[in-house]
């Protein structure tokens, strides 16, 4: 054989052999799939190809390029062969990670629940169960202490098993009422308190220093209230006369709706601590000139009667100010700024207790 020949020969050879792995790269960034890394725990099922996609299109499909052996702990790269509808096929590379598993699977998203008389509880709605590991995850309900036909709290329980059998469980309560609370109910309620203490011929700063004493000295607190519907909890505030800062939260809500003031909800940001916390923030000036303020009508630990119309720098030192059992601190009333308009800067409310931690 000649030796231009011979040459030539291996040349194409070559080409042929990693022309199929050039294809496949340059194919694998238009392909309509995306594809994951897993855990998954030994002993259990080995996976799927399919558990490796995130999504892919209507009529795809996927599988492995070989055969693999899952049998033990360890790290594995898998090679998929994904085929799209129009018969391309493409080769995607994957981790596995096979461990074993003792961390109990994540129940996110179960928490306290409202239903009426003659209404349908819908427990599972908004509940959902994530796990380190891949493979089936199940969520039972227990619902036995419920009596559907009696106004009350009951408990409920939430049960989550991963594939290796770790388990974590949630209650909640569930407070089933005898009627629903419309805003006009409420308003009704509203209007002769409204009448007799609110001054709504004064300027906005009176009104809102009016919500804050009456709210302020005829909630007692206590440490829960159905938080589902801020009518809800305003209503029962005023029947009641005590709830938590939810309550304080939404009565004040209520005051500021009735009236026609300005207002914004906030929340202590969820996750950085296991209690949660609610807020007002009311504007005491105008839509072209506003004046945004902090709004707490809850009885607040170490500085009573202090939490009406309070600027960001205010509110920031009380937050350097408080600080928990564990001495921890900065999370008082943390929320995301990028939501809400920047406070006023002139201070209404002196707070000299706080100034050292301006």
């Amino acid at each position: 054989m000649r030796p231009l020949f011979k040459r030539c020969l291996c040349f194409l050879l070559l080409f042929l052999w990693i022309l199929p792995t050039v294809v496949s790269c340059a194919d694998a960034s238009d392909v309509n799939a995306e594809f994951r890394d897993l855990s998954w725990a030994v002993g259990v099922d080995a996976p799927e190809a399919e558990d490796f996609v995130v999504f892919m299109e209507e009529g795809a499909n996927v599988e492995f390029a070989k055969e693999y052996d899952f049998d033990g702990e360890g790290q594995y790269l898998i090679t998929l062969v994904y085929t799209s509808p129009d018969g391309k096929k493409t080769r995607h590379e994957v981790a596995l990670s096979i461990i074993r598993d003792k961390e109990p699977p994540v129940i996110v998203g179960a928490e306290d629940l409202v239903s009426y008389l003659g209404e349908g509880i819908a427990y599972r709605t908004g509940v959902t169960v994530t796990d380190n590991c891949g493979g089936e995850l199940t969520l039972d309900v227990d619902s036995s202490a419920v009596n559907s036909k009696q106004a009350g709290i009951y408990p409920v329980i939430y049960v989550a098993t991963d594939a290796s059998g770790n388990q974590s469980s949630v209650t909640v309560n569930l407070q089933i009422y005898e009627e629903r609370i419309t805003k006009e109910m409420l308003f009704d309620a509203l209007e002769p308190i409204v009448r007799a203490q609110i001054p709504t011929a004064g300027s906005l700063e009176m009104q809102a220093r009016a919500i804050y004493n009456y709210v302020n000295l005829h909630i007692h607190y206590t440490a829960y209230s159905d938080k589902s519907d801020w009518i809800r909890a305003a209503y029962d505030g005023l029947r009641k006369g005590e709830g938590d800062c939810f309550t304080y939260f939404s009565l004040s809500k209520a005051f500021f709706e009735y009236l026609g003031i300005e207002n914004m909800d906030i929340q202590r940001t969820p996750g950085l601590v296991q209690e949660r916390h609610y807020w007002n923030f009311v504007n005491i000036g105008t839509t072209e000139n506003p004046a945004w303020y902090h709004f707490d009508a809850c009885r607040l630990l170490g500085a009573q009667h202090v939490g009406c119309l309070l600027t960001d720098v205010q509110v920031d030192a009380y937050t350097k100010m408080r600080v928990d059992d564990a001495g921890e601190t900065n999370y008082f009333y943390a929320y995301d700024r990028s939501k809400y308009p920047e406070s006023a800067t002139e201070i209404k409310t002196p707070t000299p207790s706080f100034e050292p931690y301006y």
